[in-house]
This record gives C-alpha cells, sequence and structure tokens, in this order.
C-alpha cells in the first residue's frame, strides 16, 4: 500500500470570528486559579490543565472588546488590552523595533 500516513493536526475555532484552524494558529487563553483569564505562551511545553478557548493570532480584529465579551465577560476589555499588546511588540519583532531585551 502506498498511502503516506499524514500527522493529524489538531483544528481549534476561534472564539471570536469562528474559523477553524490548525491550533498552532492561535493564541490560546486559559484560567488561573483565581479564575481570571491568562494567555497560555507554554507552546510546545505542557499546556496549563483545563479547557482553553482560542483567538486567532494573526488577526488583530478577533482581538477586539466587542467580540470578546461573549466568551470573556466582565475581563473582555482587558483581554482586549492584552491581544493588543501583543499585536503590537509581534509586529515591533518583525520591524526590528523592539525594546532592548526582547526576543521573539
Amino acid at each position: 500500500m502506498s498511502e503516506v500516513c499524514q500527522k493529524h493536526v489538531p483544528e481549534r475555532t476561534c472564539v471570536a470570528c469562528r474559523k477553524k484552524r490548525p491550533q498552532g494558529e492561535f493564541l490560546r487563553f486559559t484560567k488561573d486559579t483565581q479564575g481570571l483569564w491568562q494567555m497560555d505562551s507554554r507552546r510546545g511545553k505542557p499546556a496549563r490543565a483545563g479547557r482553553g478557548t482560542y483567538l486567532c493570532a494573526d488577526n488583530p480584529a478577533c482581538g477586539q472588546e466587542k467580540k470578546l465579551r461573549r466568551t470573556f465577560g466582565a475581563q473582555a476589555e482587558k483581554m482586549a488590552l492584552s491581544v493588543a499588546a501583543f499585536h503590537q511588540l509581534n509586529q515591533e519583532l518583525e520591524s526590528g523595533t523592539a525594546p532592548t531585551g526582547v526576543t521573539g
């Protein structure tokens, strides 16, 4: 049999735009022990326990507060600021204008 086995790539859905994509294309958020949403930056390492929620990493529009209210409720404003800061830092890293000591 000449069938080539493809590695399974988990798909997730963005909570803002509802698009399905490979898991690696998203930002993952989980609740901490105090019940607050935190960006899970542990890619390639053991992820935080519990269920996570995902936002498109390459689409700043998905980080708008209005789109986040359904999932994050009262924390939507804080989450929108966190996502905006992520996109700002990402742009700075790509353009080479990131503050000293920050690596990507």
